[in-house]
């Protein structure tokens, strides 16, 4: 089984370079499932209505989410669809599904998208708790785990922690793709990040003026598209049956 998981589809210019590079990539690769992170799909913040079925008339069969999950007005629509999930670790009674299970050829994939907690502002439950509650209660042959996080050091942590327990995980949130694709030592798939779908140069996806002036003044601003410039596709192949994970980066 062959599972394609692409990397944090930023803004306008993340839903151009996906448009432009994902039918080829499908054609090469040939997955049987294919994964897309839409934390920033629309605008930076969450996904749309509009979005997510346009995403479903492409072929995507599931989208995770990430700490804008229930950014946009429409969020509680979008959250209800049986193929989205937001971080499994919000507390109980948060809207949404925890999980996506696929059933491909009889075997069940399930894919749980995880909120990190260091450097993040969300008032949020252990990721590493919670994956140990999922793994408890939800029957899978495979799990896998987006665990969208800022600290490297806590997406190490919970590889180590997961390893032998779930297929793979694949790190997202901080847009720039790490070159540690590996098999753990009990058999899990592991990338730090996949790194984004966008504009390839700028401030991860954001107006690189801005982000300079940013730096220098030190005020906030809410962050604005780098909208000129070549782009990026960045994604991963997990190949469940021979345990093998490939990058996918293509820099323009």
């Amino acid at each position: 089984m062959r599972i394609l998981f692409i990397g944090d589809v930023y803004m306008d210019k993340g839903r151009e370079a996906f448009d432009k590079y994902y039918p080829s990539v499908k054609q090469q690769y040939k997955p049987n499932i294919v994964i897309v992170n839409g934390e920033n799909i629309a605008k930076g913040n969450g996904l749309t209505d509009a979005i997510y079925k346009d995403l479903m008339t492409k072929g995507v069969h599931a989208i995770t989410l990430g700490n804008h999950a229930f950014s946009k007005k429409d969020s509680m629509n979008v959250l209800d669809y049986p193929n989205v999930c937001r971080p499994a670790n919000y507390g109980e009674g948060t809207p949404g599904n925890e999980y996506v299970s696929l059933n491909y050829n009889g075997k069940i994939v399930t894919i749980v998208n995880l909120l990190g907690r260091v450097f993040m502002r969300d008032q949020i439950d252990s990721p590493f708790k919670k994956m140990d509650e999922l793994l408890q209660t939800v029957k899978s042959d495979y799990f896998i785990v987006d665990f969208h996080a800022e600290a490297t050091s806590e997406k190490y942590a919970l590889a180590n922690y997961l390893d032998g327990r779930v297929s793979a995980l694949i790190g997202t949130h901080t847009h720039v793709p790490t070159a540690d694709n590996v098999i753990f030592p009990k058999g899990m798939q592991y990338i730090t990040d996949v790194g984004m779908t966008g504009v390839k140069y700028g401030i991860i996806g954001g107006e690189i003026k801005q982000g300079i002036r940013k730096f220098l003044s030190g005020v906030p601003e809410r962050v604005n598209p780098e909208n000129d410039g070549p782009l990026q596709f960045n994604a991963v192949l997990l190949d469940l049956n021979q345990n093998k994970i490939e990058r996918i980066n293509i820099f323009e």
